[in-house]
């Protein structure tokens, strides 16, 4: 996990410190563990802190080519009926990444939001609260990710002036301007891909976890964590950057 210093942020809303030192994604066989020998049928995840070491083991096993789409949901063949997913994952539209997969799990085990550059909208904001209030999620994941064309855009148009006019780009602009804080948040000589990734992916986080009615009071009475991760494409890891 990058502990650059210039990277820290305003710490989380209460009960975010204790995922905070989690590093990349492994090295977790006591969750592995919670998958039953066949089938991959295991328990649903009783805290925050369980889901994420479930989505850690799923990761490692993704990196390692074992991929089993084990199955932590407790609705099994009423799926078609009602939902009840362990996680609810925001991240980028990029046709790259693709959450079940890359944490190992079954459809029916994450709620997952799209939108380019990971950032927080209306429909991402609403969605998640929909997961927190109704299906009962233990843990909210930011997911960035390396290469992002939205990030490139959004330092383009802090350090060049880059505009997005509706009328040549129509609502691209509309995102892209949630994610100009976050570059503008850095030092000039440290807005590159690397750096802005994961500060962008750390301020959406923060700023949905202090989101109320329902996420904010959901953190704060310990019912749910908030994390930041970034996902690498070339080798497939998540680092939980916060």
């Amino acid at each position: 996990m990058d502990r650059d210093p210039n990277l820290s942020r305003r710490r989380f809303l209460g009960g975010l410190g204790g995922v905070a030192g989690a590093a990349a994604l492994g090295g977790v066989g006591a969750a592995d563990a919670l998958a039953s020998s066949t089938g991959g049928r295991a328990p649903h995840p009783k805290t925050p802190e369980e889901t994420l070491r479930v989505l850690q083991a799923g990761n490692k096993r993704y990196r390692q080519n074992k991929v089993q789409l084990r199955d932590y949901s407790p609705v099994g063949e009423k799926r078609a009926a009602e939902q009840k997913p362990m996680a609810a994952i925001i991240t980028c539209a990029d046709s790259r990444i693709s959450p079940e997969l890359v944490f190992d799990v079954e459809r029916g085990n994450l709620f997952v939001s799209r939108i380019a550059g990971n950032s927080i909208d209306s429909g991402t904001l609403g969605s998640t609260e929909y997961a927190v209030a109704v299906l009962g999620v233990k843990l909210v994941m930011v997911l960035g990710h390396s290469d992002c064309g939205a990030i490139k855009a959004a330092i383009a148009n802090v350090d060049e002036g880059k505009s997005y006019p509706a009328s040549k780009y129509g609502a691209i602009g509309q995102f892209i301007n949630l994610i100009t804080p976050a570059v503008k948040s850095l030092p000039a000589d440290e807005r590159n891909l690397a750096r802005c990734v994961p500060a962008n992916a750390i301020a959406q986080a923060e700023n949905i976890a202090g989101r109320g009615p329902i996420v904010s009071a959901a953190v704060k009475a310990g019912t749910i964590q908030v994390v930041a991760g970034v996902y690498n494409i070339a080798n497939g890891a998540v680092s939980i950057v916060r």
